[in-house]
């Protein structure tokens, strides 16, 4: 608790990612039960070790090869998205957003809460984590020392150390360590910031690529579950309003979805980003609720799952956070896929 509170007060950001995962059947390994990924404070703990690991290898590589250490820096986040995401919660009445450093935008995140909507806070959290800028590996001789800060982080100096077998970027910090403590030679493949800059360049390229293959496989493994679980209806949040549809995530599966609008029904206001239901005469912004109706599709073999707008929630019908937590957690038997405590922009 005590690193953790080091970290909060120097302005570390505690962002919101929709992570998602699976109850598998144990004798079939088909899904069960898809729900959001919950952070417990085990993991918490584990992560502070971590990250306070990978601080003081990064302080100790760069002291000793300043030109060709492997670090990671995370660029401060979009200006414009955070005006965007300012004018937003501004309509919502939350007029304290402010984000001229990274602890003012943590207190901001701390203080946006609404009394009216239990998952209000979480869902600025996620919104802010879409205006962030990557984070990336790095060569120290390529890069300017006033730009290896890690914003997310509020660090200062970072890589990545504690976990080898599983990315190729720890297997070079531990070699280039092993020679900082004198148990090793340095490779001669990290003796030139050229090959270690073009390694980075690699490794942040394979980085991307493992994203798109995680969210491609938590798509099929959803849409496997409602194609046994069958079409069902569920309460959403609004995160986006498009020109002929919504964006919405779902907190009781901890999924997200494009949601089509019909044309004749709504009418898209481009000047306040709202569309307008003609027929119950209410309209439709970010943060409100509204019910979908998820279902399989597997036309064309696209093996996808849809969302379907059936009415705005009424406020009665909104479940409250604890509720959906405990349905959540009295489901819990198996997890997948395995999840790392590293944070998403670590």
């Amino acid at each position: 608790q005590k690193l953790r509170k080091q970290r909060m007060d120097k302005g570390a950001l505690e962002l919101a990612s929709a992570e998602v995962k699976f109850e598998l059947d144990s004798e079939t390994a088909d899904p069960k039960d898809v729900k959001n990924y919950q952070i417990r404070e085990t993991n918490k703990m584990v992560e502070e070790f971590m990250l306070l690991a990978n601080r003081s290898v990064a302080q100790k590589i760069l002291s000793k090869f300043p030109l060709y250490s492997v670090l990671r820096r995370h660029p401060p986040p979009k200006a414009d998205a955070l005006e965007e995401l300012q004018a937003l919660l501004e309509k919502k009445g939350f007029n304290e957003f402010k984000f001229n450093t990274s602890k003012e935008l943590a207190l901001s995140l701390d203080g946006a809460n609404s009394p009216s909507d239990p998952f209000f806070n979480r869902l600025v959290r996620l919104l802010t984590t879409r205006c962030m800028n990557q984070a990336v590996y790095f060569c120290t001789g390529e890069v300017d020392a006033q730009d290896y800060r890690h914003y997310g982080l509020a660090a200062e100096l970072y890589t990545h150390f504690t976990s080898p077998i599983r990315r190729y970027a720890d297997v070079l910090v531990h070699r280039l360590l092993a020679a900082a403590i004198g148990l090793e030679p340095v490779p001669e493949q990290l003796q030139k910031k050229t090959q270690v800059g073009e390694q980075c360049d690699l490794m942040n390229q394979r980085h991307r690529n493992a994203q798109f293959a995680s969210r491609a496989s938590t798509e099929l493994h959803t849409y496997l579950f409602f194609k046994k679980k069958g079409p069902t209806e569920t309460d959403s949040v609004v995160i986006r309003v498009r020109k002929n549809g919504l964006l919405v995530t779902v907190p009781r599966y901890g999924i997200e979805g494009a949601v089509l609008l019909d044309e004749d029904r709504f009418e898209f206001d481009e000047a306040t980003g709202i569309q307008k239901d003609s027929k119950e005469r209410e309209t439709l912004a970010v943060f409100d609720h509204v019910t979908v109706l998820i279902s399989p599709d597997d036309h064309n073999f696209r093996n996808r799952t849809v969302l379907t707008f059936v009415r705005k929630t009424p406020p009665e019908a909104i479940a409250g956070f604890q509720e959906t937590e405990s349905h959540r957690q009295a489901v819990e038997q198996e997890m997948f896929p395995n999840r790392n405590t590293d944070s998403a922009q670590t």
